[in-house]
């Protein structure tokens, strides 16, 4: 008779094993040594695809009849290798000992017979009812209270460390600190870790070990790399602890910790270790440590530091405020330091202001507006600074862009944008919104970027800075793409913007690689039709000349049809706004709704209701003002009426206006006898 497999005799050995005493090993090792090696033979089979003893073969068939029987227990480690589910890679299986179940877990006592060994619901049921008979040994009330009235064993280990560890400064030599000191630091920050420090303890610790290492003769600077190193401990072992995390320690606590961290030398181990300190308070004690909070960051933005990136750092260990909860502390924070940079001259002084401004563009929760309010309370964008803003604004709006995520190639953009300012300080305010529209045009968040952009330059008065840039970036370039350009005049949300950014590459158009005005076409203005036509100071002949750009009468043009109708409801609006302008005479007005009359009519299209109350608005402006009316303008506006309306709305409209012309004449007739026979 030839041998079973291997997993059959590891199955049979399980099932002899589990009605033995909890005591005795129910899987062996040579068991299930070859049960793995059998494994991981058959799985690698192509031609075994099924089996019907339980396993990594098993049939699913087979598997779903079982699970419904309730065959398997819950993932736990103490399962053989047949009842966890499937399919679970035995080669990552370790065995372990059963443990006892949780008291409060029931199940059904009941042993199995030998005629259902088979049956391991049974078996299961029995494995947990044998569990529960181990009882849980709990202390007494008395027991509880005689444990809380002790102090911990590893808090009254740290008072004496601390003895220990002043001792051990105090007598060590303007070199180095001795072994002892830092034997001491590893153990304070691995039971801080841990949680088993008494909380009252530490608060001591950290209010009185400093000053007690100060009052040693010591040489000073070992003393501060003593505090440096015990303060560390302290912030980095709470931390990193599950127990004694910082939500368990009050706000009194952490802002005498930044306090004293703030009084510590200026250097880079100090700085990390106040930015530590800053990330791990906890937000809901930020507003009960206010006075820290200023200290620390204070002391970090006037730091001698060359670090190119501390501002991002500051951001990111401060990343949980918002103006909305924090406003006050960001405010004090903001005044400390415009006041401590008043000591320094003009120079300094900026690059100060601009440290905390790059701090705010780093911090996630911190609203543009906010940060341009910012810029205005310490006047770093006034106009009446002289200079160009363009590298600094472009390296804020770049910052706070990232830090949003909105930026999907920060550091290219950011070296494109360096290396144009390089070149030449007036390029960069231009070069921000032209690389980035190159790199990632036609997108949403650039969309964003340019209005944002926009706003910036509105508040600090300084969109004039941004035509003489482009003005010297079109100069300066040899070749020019066009689209950032056109998406630059789209979103100023200014018309003389727009045409001045249209005037300047226009004028440039031999370094453009396109057909100029394909590209910058007439849907491209529609936004601005009319702001033009309402602007007083602006020709008229400009509007048409918009209208008129990229225009194509070819009618097998894709999209022919659509941008025919288009323009018919462009032409359309024309109409109403030019017969609504003040600014313009009988004349012209006049003047121009007859072309938008013709752009229509040449299109083969019947006028709209409102083109026709625009032509009767503009015919009857003497009639509005009292005056008789011209006879030539009734008469265009009644021969148009007729034919797009019909003879019945012609006699109609003119019984109309000729009684409106009658009464007019009346009155002047009586305002002139008026005046002939009045006192004299």
């Amino acid at each position: 008779m030839p041998l079973a497999r291997p997993t059959t005799q590891c199955c049979r050995a399980i099932q002899q094993q589990i009605r033995a005493p909890l005591d005795d090993v129910w899987v062996t090792d040579g068991m299930l040594a070859q049960a793995f090696e059998r494994y991981c033979y058959v799985s690698h089979l192509a031609r075994r695809r099924s089996s019907f003893v339980p396993g990594p073969l098993e049939g699913k068939r087979r598997l779903g009849k079982r699970k419904m029987t309730d065959l398997h227990m819950d993932n736990g480690s103490t399962l053989p290798p047949w009842a966890i589910e499937f399919p679970v890679d035995l080669r990552r299986w370790k065995w372990q000992p059963p443990t006892a179940r949780s008291s409060n877990e029931t199940r059904e006592p009941g042993l199995p017979s030998s005629d259902s060994a088979s049956d391991f619901s049974g078996i299961l049921r029995w494995w947990h009812s044998k569990c529960r008979t181990t009882e849980e040994i709990r202390p007494t009330k008395e027991e509880l209270e005689q444990i809380g009235k002790e102090p911990l064993a590893p808090s009254i280990a740290l008072l004496a460390s601390l003895s220990k560890a002043r001792s051990a400064v105090a007598a060590s030599t303007s070199d180095a600190l001795p072994l002892a000191f830092y034997n001491f630091i590893g153990g304070l920050q691995q039971d801080l870790k841990l949680g088993v420090l008494d909380l009252k303890v530490v608060t001591r610790a950290v209010s009185t070990f400093p000053q007690s290492l100060m009052d040693t003769p010591t040489d000073r600077d070992v003393v501060n790399a003593a505090i440096e190193m015990f303060l560390s401990a302290v912030v980095h072992g709470i931390a990193s602890s599950k127990v004694l995390g910082p939500t368990e320690f009050n706000g009194n606590f952490w802002n005498r910790l930044l306090l004293r961290i703030s009084q510590l030398q200026d250097n880079d181990a100090t700085n990390s270790l106040l930015r530590t300190t800053l990330d791990a308070v906890p937000l809901r004690h930020v507003n009960d440590v206010h006075e820290g909070f200023v200290a620390a960051v204070q002391r970090l933005i006037m730091s001698r530091s060359t670090d190119p990136g501390r501002a991002a750092d500051i951001g990111v260990a401060l990343r949980k405020l918002n103006t909305f909860s924090h406003k006050k502390l960001l405010h004090k924070i903001e005044a400390a330091v415009d006041e401590d940079s008043n000591a320094f001259v003009p120079a300094t002084r900026q690059k100060l202001r601009f440290l905390w401004l790059q701090t705010l563009a780093h911090m996630p929760h911190i609203r543009q507006d906010d940060l341009w309010d910012a810029c205005v309370r310490l006047s770093y964008f006034d106009p009446k600074n002289p200079g160009p803003i363009g590298r600094d604004l472009s390296q804020l709006l770049i910052q706070q862009w990232s830090s949003r995520g909105y930026l999907r190639r920060q550091e290219a953009l950011e070296s494109r944008c360096n290396r144009d300012a390089n070149e030449s300080e007036k390029l960069s305010l231009a070069a921000l919104p032209v690389n980035m529209l190159s790199m990632q045009a036609h997108s949403v968040p650039s969309t964003r970027l340019l209005l944002s952009l926009f706003a910036a330059l509105r508040r600090f008065g300084r969109e004039a800075e941004l035509i003489e840039s482009i003005e010297s970036l079109c100069e300066a370039r040899k070749k020019l793409p066009i689209q950032p350009f056109i998406q630059l005049a789209i979103h100023s949300r200014d018309h003389r913007i727009a045409l001045m950014i249209h005037s300047i590459v226009k004028s440039y158009r031999t370094k453009v690689s396109c057909y100029f005005e394909t590209k910058w076409h007439w849907t491209h203005w529609e936004l601005y039709i009319k702001d033009i036509i309402m602007d007083r100071e602006l020709f008229l002949g400009t509007v048409w000349g918009m209208v008129d750009l990229g225009i194509s009468e070819d009618t097998s043009q894709k999209g022919y049809k659509e941008l025919s109708a288009r323009r018919k409801r462009l032409f359309a609006d024309m109409a109403v706004w030019f017969s609504e302008a003040s600014h313009l005479n009988d004349s012209q007005a006049k003047r121009n709704v007859e072309k938008c009359v013709v752009r229509i009519h040449k299109q083969g299209e019947a006028l709209p209701d409102k083109v026709i109350q625009a032509l009767a608005s503009v015919a009857t402006r003497e009639l509005k003002r009292g005056e008789r009316g011209r006879t030539d303008r009734m008469r265009w506006m009644l021969g148009l009426l007729e034919q797009y309306k019909g003879s019945a709305q012609r006699c109609e409209v003119q019984r109309v206006l000729e009684k409106w012309r009658r009464i007019n004449e009346e009155l002047m007739t009586s305002s002139r006898g008026g005046m002939i026979g009045g006192p004299r």
